[in-house]
């Protein structure tokens, strides 16, 4: 059976699908912890948690334990849940025991199997667990993805609105720890009430140490062609805690995403369905499709090239972060035809009502 997205087993348990095994593959706990919460609540009644839930390690946990929790009928609900985390560190008697045990399911029974595979681990283990098993795969979203996580998860779980780029404060400000943007966020619904809207008033308000700049935002401008300021801002920025190396990977994958934009709205949208990124991305479309107008295909082939460029340079000890990086954004604006230091922000800001097909500065 194909894997589930956290969303898709959202929407199974909220039309009654219940009962079974359920085999969770994340890296990241908050998400694993989530999805466990989805399931038990759903499968537990009111106080029955004390009777009918178990949870057990991987790491601390040996088969005959194991094998009589998974064998122990329900004493005061309809299920009993049996939650097992970090199953990757099982011996492997135990692991036998699991896999005997998602071959035979038993009705109320339900078995939820949480583990980290090991990138390229062909072990029989895992496969059993995918066949016999309702698979989560939970992805942690990649930082470009964070805000619209956030706004999303804001609308949906709490009924509020996240302006996006509140939504890129917050993130700057936290970064990708998914447990505390959460808890951030959760604060931020209860200081605004009934006003129902969070912007970028609210998080400065009620959110502490917040950056000067944002990194999406910043990208934003480099994608914008407005590397004057961007290059006014990168001190800051990188002082902020942002690594260029860090940068320059964000700031590739965006103009990748500018070049697909500019082979048409279809080609950008099924490149991010196909890659499991479009449910975070989809409001930032438009903006692709809009940066997309400030630039030729070859300028953004040799944008991504200088930023390789620097991106060998600073791994090689070649050059320092800050110099690796603002050297290669003068030579981005360079060569695109925006000539000048100090003067590039002027260059490129006069730019950015142009439209591909205009003449380059000679």
């Amino acid at each position: 059976m194909g894997e589930l997205t956290y969303d898709q087993l959202n929407d199974r348990v909220a039309r009654g699908k219940l009962g079974g095994c359920f085999f969770l593959k994340s890296e990241d706990p908050f998400l694993r912890d989530e999805a466990i919460a989805l399931l038990a609540a759903a499968h537990l009644e009111c106080g029955s948690a004390d009777f009918d839930l178990d949870q057990v390690a991987g790491d601390d946990v040996d088969a005959p334990t194991l094998a009589a929790l998974l064998h122990t009928p329900p004493l005061t609900s309809k299920y009993r849940v049996i939650v097992l985390r970090g199953a990757q560190a099982l011996p492997a008697s135990a692991r036998a025991v699991v896999e005997d045990v998602v071959r035979r399911p038993v009705p109320g029974r339900v078995f939820i199997v949480a583990a980290e595979v090991p990138r390229g681990s062909k072990a029989k283990f895992y496969d059993v667990l995918g066949k016999h098993c309702t698979t989560v795969s939970l992805q942690s979203p990649r930082p470009s993805e964070l805000p619209g996580w956030l706004a999303k998860r804001a609308r949906t779980l709490h009924g509020v609105e996240l302006e996006m780029e509140a939504a890129q404060l917050l993130a700057a400000g936290i970064g990708t720890r998914l447990g505390v943007l959460a808890q951030e966020l959760e604060k931020l619904v209860t200081y605004v009430g009934h006003r129902g809207r969070i912007g970028l008033e609210e998080v400065r308000a009620a959110v502490g140490a917040l950056p000067q700049v944002d990194r999406w935002g910043w990208i934003d401008k480099v994608a914008e062609r407005r590397i004057g300021e961007a290059l006014g801002e990168l001190p800051a920025l990188l002082d902020s805690g942002e690594s260029a190396v860090g940068l320059i990977g964000g700031l590739s994958e965006t103009l990748i995403r500018v070049g697909l934009a500019r082979e048409g709205e279809s080609v950008l949208v099924a490149v991010l369905k196909r890659d499991g990124s479009y449910r975070n991305l989809s409001w930032k479309v438009r903006t692709y499709l809009r940066q997309a107008r400030y630039w030729r295909q070859e300028e953004i082939a040799d944008a991504l090239e200088e930023l390789l460029r620097a991106d060998r340079l600073i791994k090689s000890g070649g050059l320092s972060e800050r110099a690796a990086f603002e050297e290669a954004l003068l030579r981005i604006a360079c060569r695109s035809g925006d000539t000048g230091g100090a003067g590039v922000g002027a260059g490129v800001g006069g730019r950015r009502g142009k439209r591909v097909g205009s003449k380059k500065a000679s």
